[in-house]
């Protein structure tokens, strides 16, 4: 048995593909995911069969669009809060205001859901979506 355990420890200690994936997997968890996913990339194409880096380069991969997401909501808004700020408001700043909007709520939509995502992230990027979906109803309907 002890024997098995250093056996196992030596492998993910001195496997290339297996060590890529456990240092993917740190930055993962400190929510660092376009470094997890060049890392479990690289693991993956050494070994393909190693399913930790096929995990986590697939979750990385899903956890970047979450996270564009929240930057695309946070730079839409800020555009629209100084178009807001304007004394006048023309016609064109309103279709801006709108395709912006519009652009949000349809990206929130194509988002792909996983139970493996952190919560934090689903729902910082739910809050903006609402946020979004408000704004446009309040606006535009």
């Amino acid at each position: 048995m002890i024997l098995t355990f250093f056996f196992t420890i030596g492998y993910f200690t001195f496997n290339p593909s297996y060590r890529l994936s456990v240092e993917a997997k740190y930055f993962f968890e400190i929510a660092n995911y376009q470094k997890a996913y060049k890392l479990a990339s690289k693991a993956y194409n050494l070994n393909p069969y190693n399913r930790m880096a096929f995990s986590l380069k697939t979750q990385s991969k899903i956890a970047i669009q979450w996270q564009h997401f929240i930057n695309d909501a946070d730079n839409y808004f800020k555009r629209i809060e100084k178009i807001a700020d304007k004394n006048n408001i023309t016609d064109k700043d309103k279709i801006r205001i709108k395709i912006m909007l519009e652009i949000l709520i349809n990206e929130y939509k194509t988002l792909k859901p996983s139970l493996l995502l952190p919560e934090d992230l689903k729902e910082t990027a739910q809050k903006k979506y609402i946020k979004a979906k408000k704004l446009y109803e309040q606006l535009f309907k």
